[in-house]
């Protein structure tokens, strides 16, 4: 088996999100595309964490804090698991930021303070 980097792992996964229909490209105000996560995928990623947090006996807060530190290990699982902490955080922040009302959480980011370009 050959050895894969973090980024051809992260490619890998968020293809697969891609064709199990978890998420969809759409357009930012800046002209980016991003990923969005379906209500479907929110769930099931929802599913999917509580089910690597307890297969792995980590939280997945703390292993989305080491990916954005540098220092998560280039372990697919451990990957898998902080990408989709990410994803799932950033996607209800997204929604609440609409408007829009959720319930609890299965895991919720500190909150990082925006810089003035980034609340303009």
């Amino acid at each position: 088996m050959e050895l894969q980097n973090k980024d051809e792992i992260r490619n890998e996964i968020l293809q697969t999100w891609l064709r199990s229909a978890w998420v969809y490209p759409f357009e930012g105000p800046d002209g980016k595309s991003y990923l969005r996560l379906t209500p479907g995928g929110r769930l099931k990623i929802r599913r999917r964490i509580g089910e690597l947090e307890k297969s792995l006996g980590v939280e997945g807060e703390e292993l989305a804090r080491q990916e954005e530190a540098g220092t998560l290990p280039v372990e697919r699982e451990k990957l898998e698991l902080a990408i989709m902490v990410q994803a799932y955080d950033s996607e209800r922040r997204f929604i609440q930021s609409q408007g829009g009302v959720l319930g609890t959480p299965a895991v919720k980011l500190p909150e990082v303070e925006a810089t003035e370009s980034e609340a303009g």
